[in-house]
């Protein structure tokens, strides 16, 4: 992609504290698989970042355990990377934990960049709830081995932040 690495490169010259690496995707997502932690941050096209975010999901037990949160200087948009899930839409076995999550982190930026302590008292309450769910494996549901369903491990994060 061209104009896309040309701009990149373009951004990278105006920080040159901020260490800058190209890589072709095929390559990227071989290292991707074989360790994620070497990465911090990816600025790809939206075709690949679909892929390879999907790839990092799988990572850490699938779409479901996949929040994401946009963020730039001033604005931020948070959401689950898992989309709409139509494949399971209606049936209440939806992970509910990257939509929770995305909220979660979405009030961590606010707290940090607009200087919101309300905004981080409820990110980490929201953290520790769920931390508390999945360790507790009750109202899990099926993709993390329980048998809970989408409400039932919502209710249960509800319950943990009370």
């Amino acid at each position: 992609c061209g104009m896309f690495a040309e701009e990149c490169r373009k951004v990278a010259a105006e920080f040159p504290d901020v260490a800058y690496d190209e890589v072709m995707v095929d390559t990227f997502a071989m290292r991707l698989a074989m360790k994620p932690q070497i990465f911090d941050v990816a600025v790809t096209t939206n075709t690949f970042g679909d892929i390879l975010s999907d790839e990092a999901a799988g990572l850490v037990g699938g779409l479901g355990m996949a929040p994401g949160l946009c963020a730039g200087g001033r604005w931020a948009m948070a959401q689950a990377t898992h989309g709409s899930a139509p494949d399971i839409a209606g049936r209440g076995i939806a992970n509910p934990y990257a939509m929770i999550m995305s909220g979660q982190m979405l009030l961590d930026w606010l707290g940090r960049h607009r200087n919101e302590p309300r905004a981080n008292a409820a990110a980490d309450k929201i953290a520790r709830a769920v931390d508390k769910v999945i360790e507790d494996k009750i109202d899990l549901t099926p993709d993390l081995g329980g048998t809970g369903a989408t409400r039932s491990m919502a209710a249960a994060v509800q319950l943990a932040i009370s």
